[in-house]
């Protein structure tokens, strides 16, 4: 049984309500969960391991996204000879930009102003706890609200499922949720361990991203265009040249 796109709307605006009353009223959980990996410093942070996982989610949902936009130029370029239909790149590109880029980096960490577990003083720092959905003042750039990274993993995860997902052999799918799936949950949970995030920057990063995504899925009709990004349909597009200007109506020269 297939949930419906409106039935996941409801069930978004659900989870959301039930973890902002969760945090609004019971804000030290952030604090209780963060204290696991707290003694008297957060000592993950630094670890060459994590930080080489790090940049390896980083470096690579970075040339996931910018190869993004250069499929969606080309699907331009050859107009209606595409066989990826270009609203499956208009959706990529889109759920990246509005979520990770801009809520994420250019609207919270930017304006929302909530500490990091680091920089909190029940973990030795300086500003004050402040819950996640509350702006605050104790921070003024790059700040806690929402975690950046774990938007961009998150929105992968999410367009991955939505164009990537169907056109999966057993096998392929089998790997995934095995090995793809938990090793991006590690890499969303590092930013916890490494206290640069509380729990709830990465609940409601998913979440907002989640919506998002739940947005453009209506927008680009992905009910219908889904399926259209194969190996197949993908390596027609990049063999296809760019049509040329200076050639006429068939068989005129002109």
């Amino acid at each position: 049984m297939f949930i419906t796109w409106r039935q996941t709307g409801w069930l978004l605006i659900a989870t959301l309500a039930f973890f902002t009353v969760l945090f609004l009223n019971f804000p030290q959980i952030d604090l209780w969960f963060s204290s696991f990996f707290f003694s008297g410093a957060f000592t993950q942070r630094g670890n060459p391991t994590f930080e080489f996982i790090r940049y390896i989610f980083i470096d690579g949902l970075t040339i996931i996204a910018i190869l993004s936009v250069i499929m969606l130029i080309r699907s331009l370029m050859i107009g209606s000879r595409r066989a990826v239909p270009i609203q499956v790149w208009g959706f990529i590109v889109s759920t990246f930009m509005a979520g990770p880029i801009i809520m994420a980096n250019g609207i919270f960490k930017s304006y929302w102003g909530r500490a990091r577990p680091a920089e909190v003083e029940f973990f030795g720092g300086s500003s004050d706890f402040t819950p996640p959905i509350l702006i605050a003042d104790q921070c003024e750039r790059n700040c806690s609200f929402v975690s950046g990274e774990g938007s961009a993993i998150a929105t992968f995860i999410i367009v991955f499922a939505v164009v990537i997902w169907p056109n999966m052999s057993r096998r392929w799918k089998a790997a995934t949720l095995y090995v793809g799936l938990p090793s991006s949950i590690v890499g969303i949970a590092l930013r916890i361990i490494t206290g640069r995030h509380f729990l709830s920057d990465t609940i409601f990063a998913v979440l907002f991203c989640a919506a998002i995504a739940w947005a453009f899925f209506q927008i680009f009709d992905m009910r219908l265009y889904r399926r259209g990004l194969t190996w197949s349909n993908l390596k027609r597009d990049l063999s296809k040249a760019k049509p040329r200007d200076d050639v006429g109506v068939a068989g005129t020269g002109k």
